[in-house]
């Protein structure tokens, strides 16, 4: 892990040495979904009160919010570069799903959940990848993600963020964006004395965002 932040610190720092590097500014709106749920119907036989998914609990939650990010190249022809991104998400729907009973004789018991759910944020960060042709852009960046569903209160989670999407340049400055949002959070660290981690922790989200950006530089 050490050397793969070294590794992003150091592009970071050389490609503004580069001749004419550019930089990407995006600014968005967000929609997402998260859930823990990935198979239907939900699975059955295992103990209600184990630790696997997640306490037992199941979520399937619809989000809104701002995506931001920032891209650096050597120069508007490279294909390489560097990206970074905050994502700010508001749940609008949330449903959490609980098995009761024991054994394979039970009920998946379904609730409304959104009062119980704060507003995610995360940060991202790794290369990025861009193909170009005419007035169109192809960018894939692929990050490592930290943040956080409760303001971390309760501790951090760590992912890895792919986010393929579309510039259409509409001018040497300026140009609209589009982009596919796939998140697995894998890990969630916890500050108690007693857990460092969440035991069988995973969520996924997906989502797209739609917005405009800037270039500087090139």
């Amino acid at each position: 892990m050490r050397k793969i932040a070294l590794m992003f610190v150091s592009v970071f720092l050389l490609l503004p040495l580069t001749a004419s590097p550019s930089l990407d500014l995006r600014a968005g709106a967000l929609w997402s979904y998260d859930t823990n749920v990935f198979s239907s119907p939900l699975p059955t036989g295992y103990n209600a009160d184990g630790d696997f998914p997640n306490g037992g609990e199941f979520l399937k939650r619809h989000n809104v919010g701002v995506h931001l990010g920032a891209d650096i190249f050597s120069g508007n022809e490279s294909r390489f570069g560097l990206s970074t991104a905050l994502a700010l998400s508001f749940p609008v729907s949330s449903v959490s799903i609980v098995p009761e009973g024991e054994g394979n004789d039970w009920n998946y018991v379904k609730s409304d959940s959104l009062d119980e759910q704060h507003a995610s944020l995360f940060l991202s960060i790794g290369p990025a990848f861009r193909y170009s042709f005419g007035s169109v852009e192809i960018v894939f960046p692929i990050r490592l993600s930290v943040g956080s569903y409760d303001w971390f209160t309760t501790g951090f989670v760590f992912g890895v963020a792919i986010e393929p999407g579309v510039n259409i340049l509409i001018d040497d400055d300026f140009f609209l964006t589009f982009s596919a949002i796939y998140d697995a959070h894998m890990m969630k660290f916890l500050y108690s004395v007693s857990e460092i981690y969440d035991a069988g922790y995973i969520m996924l989200t997906a989502g797209f965002y739609a917005g405009c950006g800037i270039r500087i530089g090139g």
